[in-house]
């Protein structure tokens, strides 16, 4: 059964051994019994011209990845079909008593935008940013802006003693998959508001400086 943390007691958690930093204006990011993460500048693109497939079991591994970093206030243009590998800005350290569950945005989910492709679990003792597996599902090209909001993560308490964290020496790699379950929300269509995140003002401003704005 799961029991995700309240924002009462992320807040506290996180004065004691839970870190996400920088926390981006931890009073609106911090709501209900999530936290809100935003899109770093870093990118990796998919090559398709790279290789003719990507065969795991082959010993000539090629990178069919390009960096691609970008600075405040730019955009990355995520086309229908496509994949792209980014992390977040914030960084993560995960007490090993917690587990992180990673959701993308709905205003996002309905514009076709899939912030995950299956790496929505967040395991206890994990350090770092998190990465993204963008895809796009819809039909329309949509603007990936660096530094806006694309993600969020809830934390549930762990019960018992965990063996083995994230980074611990595991003796055998041959683990069984974690079962995944999944969510279908209801019925019920609206159009995407993601462009009324407060974040985008700071980066039209960016973009589109005012004098009234200096």
């Amino acid at each position: 059964m799961w029991g995700f943390l309240s924002d009462t007691e992320m807040r506290n958690r996180l004065k004691e051994d839970l870190i996400i930093h920088p926390l981006i204006h931890e009073e609106s990011a911090v709501t209900g019994c999530r936290v809100d993460l935003h899109l770093s500048g870093a990118f990796y693109e998919i090559l398709r011209s790279t290789i003719d497939s990507y065969d795991p079991v082959s010993q000539e591994q090629v990178d069919y990845r390009r960096e691609i970093i970008l600075p405040f206030g730019q955009y990355m243009v995520l086309h229908p079909g496509d994949l792209i590998l980014a992390s977040t800005f914030e960084n993560v350290s995960i007490p090993r008593n917690l587990v992180g569950i990673l959701q993308g945005r709905s205003s996002l989910g309905r514009l076709g935008v899939i912030v995950h492709a299956t790496a929505s679990f967040i395991d206890p003792g994990f350090k770092g940013t998190i990465t993204l597996e963008l895809s796009n599902l819809g039909h329309l090209p949509v603007k990936l802006y660096t530094l806006a909001r694309v993600a969020t993560l809830g934390f549930c308490p762990i019960y018992g003693e965990v063996k083995y964290a994230y980074g611990d020496k595991i003796p055998d790699p041959r683990q069984p998959s974690a079962m995944r379950q999944d969510h279908y929300a209801a019925p019920k269509s609206e159009p995407s508001k993601h462009h009324m995140d407060w974040e985008y003002d700071m980066i039209r401003k960016v973009r589109h400086p005012r004098p009234n704005d200096r």
